[in-house]
């Protein structure tokens, strides 16, 4: 096991410690760069109280694409839910780009991690997080029938794959300090995948 589950409040007040510092350090450095050490002295800790809950770097990795997936279900899962049929995707997808957007700037660590550790390989400790994602909104693409039924569902996945990475990617290289530049990639990435996906 590579992760002690926290029990109490203030231990899950530390592994919460942890993982924003995590966030924060690897957003700026990568995790190559970085260290359980470094981390630990970013978020207060002891290195000792670090190791408590995470067996190394690469755990701290894992838990942080966890976090990630938990804000993003939430986020997206929200927007999907209001979806009804095939005419509420525009105004879906434009809601769900700019989610991403603002998950982005809030998790530095976890996109950073996706640069040096592609999600769609195995080994990636993004590679849950992505999965998860793909199948939450592939499930919401059928059952709101925005997609024909005539089209298999593995198709629908690789549609929806496609769409997560190029959100991913343009959003990891966007310079998240130009708000005028963020905003029209939001917009054109929105009309894109707003295209692609009703064609």
């Amino acid at each position: 096991m590579s992760r002690a589950e926290p029990l109490q409040e203030r231990s899950r007040a530390t592994v919460e410690r942890i993982l924003a510092a995590a966030d924060a350090e690897i957003g700026e450095v990568g995790l190559a760069r970085t260290s359980t050490r470094r981390i630990a002295q970013r978020a207060g800790v002891s290195v000792g109280a670090t190791y408590r809950f995470f067996a190394d770097k690469e755990a701290i990795a894992v838990a942080l694409s966890e976090r990630y997936l938990d804000a993003a279900l939430t986020a997206y899962g929200a927007v999907l839910d209001e979806v009804s049929g095939p005419e509420d995707l525009p105004v879906a997808i434009n809601t769900l780009v700019r989610n991403a957007a603002l998950l982005q700037q809030a998790h530095p660590g976890y996109y950073r991690l996706t640069e040096e550790r592609l999600p769609d390989l195995v080994a990636s400790p993004a590679h849950v997080a992505r999965e998860g994602i793909v199948d939450l909104l592939s499930t919401a693409m059928i059952r709101t029938g925005a997609v024909s039924p005539e089209i298999p569902e593995a198709l629908v996945r690789t549609r929806i794959e496609l769409c997560v990475e190029t959100v991913r990617h343009a959003l990891a290289h966007a310079d998240s300090k130009d708000s005028t530049d963020r905003d029209l990639l939001i917009e054109e990435l929105s009309h894109m995948l707003t295209a692609y996906l009703t064609r």
